[in-house]
């Protein structure tokens, strides 16, 4: 009995210690398998973007390349959606809006926004020589932006981080009558905009400041006999030309030069590879592309007009000298004594400012692409 006892425990000690090991076995399996890293999901942000007038304007269209080209690139982390013809805000609203963090992207025309950006309208100039050229201008104001630290402190300090600044080419006038001198220019009322409106009234017309959806209704009523402050794509898609059909190039150079901009809070708390996927885009731009589009833009609004029974004209050099000796003096005096008054600027930084918005615009206009109005007509169809 005792051997079969003694066998008895020896196996059960046997089969126990099989056990054991095998379950020493498992249990540093188990320990020697790596855990599995939890795959964190990439933030995505989608952005508002909140535009006054049409979809299809110059910087519309513009800005649109831009903002859906980040979008691509960003595998799907920026999404943007678009706002068109105030649908979020009305024209004026925009500088609080995206201040205030109710569109994260926006497009402000200095003209509308004259208290909140007077240093921003040191650039915008009407019959201002060597500002004729609408890409050499959007070079130079982004250059200038970067070297101007009151300029950058009137958008940052109110939480707005400009990504670029543009304007809408060349400008185009429509009148519902030739208009070919000063003399007949006097008395009419004249749709326009901040620094236009001055110049206008000193020209003997009378400024009737109209946001641009209301422009179309204003010249059916009555109310304005001829629009200013327009870029001709824009004045084409808003069918302006059906009561204003008679399209002058005035000489007075680029159109509304604006800042493209995001709230600035939202910028800070992007990634760095996110600000530098904006930063890639806006090089892209400036580079090249911006010119491109701008040239299409032009040209889709002279066939428009064109096709539909508009008449171009251009008023004579003798008429342009005349106006530019009256409107120039005028607007930079106007300038410097609001941003001394205002100690954004002493006048010797604003004189400066403009020295060098004169050194840079020369310097690219050498290698300038964009046409104006007259150029682009002549182009599709010669020399009247």
């Amino acid at each position: 009995m005792k051997g079969r006892t003694g066998k008895t425990k020896l196996l059960v000690l046997l089969v126990a210690c099989i056990f054991l090991i095998s379950g020493m076995s498992i249990g540093c399996a188990k320990a020697e398998k790596p855990q599995e890293k939890k795959v964190e999901t990439p933030k995505t942000w989608t952005l508002k973007y909140d535009y006054y007038s049409i979809q299809n304007t110059e910087p519309s269209i513009i800005d649109q390349w831009y903002f859906d080209e980040v979008a691509k690139r960003s595998n799907g982390r920026i999404k943007v959606e678009y706002y068109w013809s105030g649908a979020l805000h009305k024209t004026g609203e925009h500088f609080a809006a995206v201040r205030d963090g109710l569109c994260e992207l926006t497009f402000l025309n200095y003209g509308y926004y004259t208290a909140e950006l007077p240093v921003s309208r040191g650039v915008e100039w009407k019959w201002r020589p060597g500002l004729e050229s609408p890409d050499a201008l959007f070079k130079s104001t982004n250059r200038l932006y970067e070297e101007t630290p009151a300029w950058q402190k009137e958008y940052e300090s109110n939480n707005i981080k400009v990504l670029y600044m543009t304007n809408w080419g060349n400008e185009a006038c429509l009148f519902k009558t030739p208009v070919l001198s000063l003399d007949k220019l006097k008395g009419l009322k004249v749709r326009t905009y901040g620094v236009e409106g001055d110049v206008m009234k000193a020209l003997g017309a009378t400024p009737m400041p109209i946001a641009a959806p209301e422009t179309y209704t204003s010249l059916e009523r009555g109310i304005i006999d001829a629009v200013t402050s327009f870029g001709l794509r824009t004045a084409a898609g808003m069918k302006l030309h059906e009561i204003a059909p008679h399209v002058i190039d005035i000489g007075s150079g680029v159109q509304g030069p604006s800042a493209v901009v995001i709230n600035k809070k939202l910028w800070d708390e992007f990634p760095q590879d996110i600000k530098d996927l904006f930063m890639q885009v806006r090089k892209e731009l400036i580079d090249y592309k911006w010119a491109e589009i701008m040239n299409n833009t032009m040209e889709t609004g002279v066939k428009t007009i064109t096709e539909q029974g508009g008449k171009f004209h251009k008023w004579p050099d003798n008429v342009i000298k005349e106006a530019a000796k009256i409107a120039v003096p005028m607007q930079e005096k106007m300038w410097i004594n609001d941003v001394t008054k205002l100690k954004l600027m002493t006048e010797a930084e604003a004189k400066d400012f403009l020295a060098k918005l004169d050194k840079y615009t020369s310097e690219f206009s050498k290698e300038s692409k964009v046409l104006g109005v007259s150029e682009t007509y002549e182009k599709l169809y010669g020399k009247k």
